[in-house]
């Protein structure tokens, strides 16, 4: 429900700003240009980390939660850069990259093996998410002042993986864990995730509004709709014990293809991600 709220009044904003007519250029009292103008570079990101940053320093968000969790703030997907060149003070080129990689390792004692138990036979078990995603799009402006509305069109490109791939890994291999006596004769061991992959691409349309706080500094909000085609796939494996030899087994646990269409509320990754706050800086 916020984050309906975020986006509707950021809309409103938006639509008053385009009412307004077009400011191309406005300066303080120190001579410096608010708006950008043809021949500036753009960088924008998500503004919610310096928002908590800011709250947290002045501690007024102390154990409570992120800003993104009070807003309704929804990213679709995280660590996304976007850089404009501006062509004209109403036009700019954006291209959109972002990279997302986690990767998180976990160990477990399974059992103890030696004379005396000195030694433990553990699973080290692998959680990755891996996501890349390129875009690049064309922005169209128009204002009143320091309010300026925006609106344009992005093709959008996604690589990596369709969820968290786990995967496991042994100290022993199948036939000492059984030689050690901590796996039987016959025994079956999860290798988890060894293969997996999705590809997606797509076009947005989108809609926002900046507020010029600085000169060239903005802060703002985006919303968008999307359409994209994604397909996925991931192969787990299995190891098994068959008379002294170890066979491994590949099984298809996902595969999926398929036409999406939604808003950015972080369904799919295919359609890129849109920061509910963001802000941007021109050069």
């Amino acid at each position: 429900m916020k984050k309906n709220i975020l986006f509707a009044a950021a809309l409103f904003a938006g639509s008053f700003a385009f009412a307004q007519g077009s400011t191309t250029s406005m300066k303080n009292k120190k001579g410096l240009e608010y708006l950008p103008q043809a021949g500036d570079w753009a960088i924008q990101f998500d503004a919610v980390p310096l928002i908590d940053f800011g709250l947290n320093a002045l501690k007024l968000n102390v154990n409570t939660g992120s800003t993104a969790q009070h807003l309704g703030h929804v990213t679709g997907f995280n660590n996304v850069i976007v850089g404009k060149m501006f062509t004209s003070s109403t036009e700019a080129w954006r291209v959109k990259v972002g990279i997302n990689y986690t990767s998180f390792s976990d160990e477990s004692v399974l059992a103890v093996y030696g004379t005396n138990g000195e030694n433990n036979y553990i699973q080290t078990q692998k959680d990755v998410v891996t996501n890349i995603v390129l875009g690049f799009g064309k922005e169209l402006r128009r204002g009143h002042n320091r309010l300026q509305g925006f609106y344009g069109a992005e093709a959008l490109l996604v690589i990596g993986s369709p969820a968290t791939t786990t995967s496991f890994d042994y100290n022993l291999d199948l036939q000492n864990a059984i030689t050690e006596g901590v796996e039987a004769a016959g025994a079956t061991r999860n290798l988890g995730i060894t293969k997996s992959g999705s590809f997606g691409f797509g076009a947005r349309g989108f809609v926002g509004v900046d507020y010029f706080v600085l000169p060239k500094i903005a802060i703002g909000a985006e919303f968008g709709w999307g359409i994209g085609f994604t397909a996925s796939n991931a192969t787990n494996s299995t190891e098994t014990d068959n008379s002294g030899t170890t066979e491994q087994t590949d099984s298809q646990v996902l595969k999926s293809s398929g036409l999406n269409i939604g808003i950015d509320d972080g369904a799919s990754a295919a359609f890129g991600g849109s920061a509910a706050v963001n802000v941007t800086f021109h050069f």
